[in-house]
């Protein structure tokens, strides 16, 4: 059975509309099935970000009739309670609480309108943005928005979507005044001496526009966006919320299915408890994606266990365009602890010298690239991974015992306190590396101003995709992206988009008065088993393992097709297990993981074109340094 169909097995669970929901391959198919985006998604290049080769392979479901609405009845799952879908509880719901999240919700309830943002975690810091080191970019002195663009499309492999580089050149330091340099969301970047921002260098910027707080850039922006937004009277907070389907109605979206802890089910898991949840219906005009990526998808990521690639699974399942998903983006130094979760080692400590060396002190990273250490990420990652084969080592190590001690315990604080409850003294010694997945450069496809092609819903950050990042991202982008794009949602919907999606509703006279769908495609909470926690952790173990092996870094046609059938099969298993189980965050989570894994596996599979983070070696290759096909 093709990875396709598998994909479709768990994405098209839930009322039939009179046709089966079929992978589309080809822009063209893909932009002019769909009706009711056909629209809006005019073209595959220029005003959505997908990417520009030729061998891209886009994502949307289309059916025969109209995607699910209102007034179809599933067959299973438990009801929420009636109510008119134009009864909004909130002018914008986001869903994810990071940099692109926060950023949305802050900038909408500054400009008046009421925000429900969720998280499905406890702890409203397990996300992505709070785990960045490195830095957000801003300006050098002798900078331009023309010098940044030409450092963007470089590492992007010439892929990049220019307007929206030229977006994120222009508007990204207005963006860091407007809400990180001034107000309440103020951030406490280093400064020097004099008081003016430390600016530092990183790898393939040509300026040192890099700003940073210590070496945990990310907590510091992310705790004090989210601590505005907390204290702001128009957003409300919901923690330890899962996110199970987006809501549509008559083409649109309309909010999201969600899964709410019971009252006094504090503490432990659905699968402790035998369920503990109850799904209710947020509705809402206008509906923001910023769920993140999908690095804790592979076996070894420098991501939070938080990453598991929901947001492009509900996307697609709502009929949106998703695009470049074999652009998967692994870091080049993670510290390597066996038995141990991947730490990520920024790429601040390249840009301030930190050098790539093997067991005997050696420096190879200029043997594979002129820029040696501060080459591209997909570059440096190959660079490593190629001297392990040579070496048949189980690392390589990063060096910056070079540099005064007392600079860099001021300079990379956690990371030196990390290293050193792992034995190891950075000051003194090589930090054992290996690449890790770190960063997804594809996503649900948005234009300019974050609209998806589904009406009502908007993506940002590293779940969308602009095609900002082409086959690959420039170091220090993402913060400065899902700043960006958070922004320009809300703004947006403040100058006329929220008030369209309520007009547009509101004339419906078919949406008047009629009940959400409910949640199809599983037991209702408490009325199946719970599904054990051997068979999750089968299952998840599998599918690292696969893309791991087979979508890694480095990759073969072969092996690409391999892994391609045996996510068919365990996408198949996990639709079982999803059909029968009751309905808990853990059993909605493999689902979304099982469908994202499948997607990027079946977008590799069918590039030929190797670029980028997409590299694929000729299958005769015995070359260590790794040849691609052109």
């Amino acid at each position: 059975m093709s990875t396709s169909h598998a994909i479709l097995r768990l994405a098209s669970r839930g009322p039939s509309t009179g046709g089966r929901r079929r992978l589309l391959t080809s822009a063209a198919a893909s932009y002019g099935s769909a009706s009711r985006n056909a629209t809006a998604a005019s073209a595959a290049v220029g005003q959505y970000g997908v990417a520009t080769n030729g061998n891209n392979r886009l994502f949307s479901l289309s059916t025969a009739a109209a995607a699910p609405s209102v007034t179809q009845t599933p067959t299973r799952g438990p009801t929420p309670s009636p109510a008119s879908a134009t009864e909004f509880d909130t002018d914008l719901l986001v869903i994810g609480c990071g940099i692109a999240g926060a950023s949305a919700a802050l900038q909408a309830a500054r400009l008046g309108m009421t925000v429900t943002m969720l998280s499905s975690a406890r702890n409203v810091d397990d996300c992505n943005s709070f785990w960045a080191q490195g830095g957000i970019i801003y300006k050098a002195e002798d900078d331009s928005p023309d010098l940044l663009a030409s450092d963007v499309h470089a590492a992007g492999a010439g892929l990049c979507n220019d307007p929206a580089v030229m977006k994120l050149a222009e508007e990204g330091p207005g963006r860091v005044e407007q809400v990180l340099l001034r107000g309440t969301s103020e951030v406490p970047f280093d400064r020097d001496a004099d008081g003016r921002l430390s600016l530092c260098l990183e790898a393939s910027h040509n300026r040192a526009r890099i700003i940073h707080w210590r070496d945990e850039t990310g907590k510091a922006i992310t705790t004090t966006v989210q601590a505005a937004a907390a204290q702001h009277p128009n957003i409300r907070m919901m923690t330890s919320t899962t996110a199970v389907d987006l809501a549509l109605a008559a083409g649109q979206c309309v909010g999201a299915h969600v899964l709410i802890q019971d009252s006094g089910m504090n503490g432990g898991s659905g699968m402790d408890r035998g369920g503990g949840y109850h799904l209710k219906t947020i509705r809402a005009p206008a509906t923001v994606l910023a769920t993140g990526g999908l690095g804790d998808l592979y076996a070894h990521t420098s991501n939070p266990a938080s990453a598991k690639g929901a947001g492009f699974a509900m996307a697609l399942r709502a009929g949106a365009v998703l695009s470049g998903m074999e652009y998967v983006q692994f870091h080049p130094t993670t510290l390597h602890i066996p038995g141990q979760r991947s730490f990520l080692l920024t790429e601040a400590l390249r840009g301030e010298g930190a050098r790539l060396v093997d067991r005997r002190g050696r420096c190879f990273a200029k043997n594979y690239h002129p820029d040696g250490e501060l080459a591209p990420r997909d570059v440096v990652s190959r660079t490593i991974l190629s001297e392990m084969r040579l070496q048949r080592a189980p690392h390589m190590y990063l060096d910056i015992s070079h540099r005064p001690a007392d600079w860099i315990r001021g300079r990379f604080p956690s990371i030196y306190e990390h290293c050193l409850r792992q034995g190891l003294d950075m000051t003194v010694q090589p930090l054992p590396v290996v690449p890790a997945a770190h960063y997804f450069c594809g996503g649900v496809a948005t234009d300019l101003t974050g609209r998806t092609t589904v009406p009502g819903l908007f993506a940002a950050g590293e779940v969308a995709c602009t095609g900002l990042h082409g086959a690959n991202r420039l170091a220090s982008t993402s913060l400065l992206e899902g700043l960006v794009w958070g922004c320009s949602i809300a703004d947006h919907l403040a100058d006329r988009g929220n008030k369209d999606s309520k007009d547009g509703l509101a004339a419906s006279a078919e949406m008047a008065a009629l009940a959400p769908p409910r949640v199809p495609g599983t037991a209702a909470s408490g009325g199946g088993p719970v599904a054990s926690a051997k068979a999750l952790s089968s299952a998840w173990k599998d599918l690292r393992t696969i893309l791991w092996e087979d979508v890694g870094a480095v990759r073969r046609s072969s092996s690409l097709r391999e892994g391609a059938q045996l996510l068919s099969d365990l996408a198949d298993r996990c639709s079982r297990l999803y059909d029968t189980s009751a309905l808990c965050p853990e059993t909605v989570e493999l689902r979304n993981g099982v469908q994202t894994g499948a997607m990027i596996a079946a977008a590799a599979a069918s590039n030929e074109c190797s670029v980028g983070t997409h590299f694929v070696e000729e299958e005769d290759d015995e070359n260590d340094h790794g040849q691609a096909r052109a």
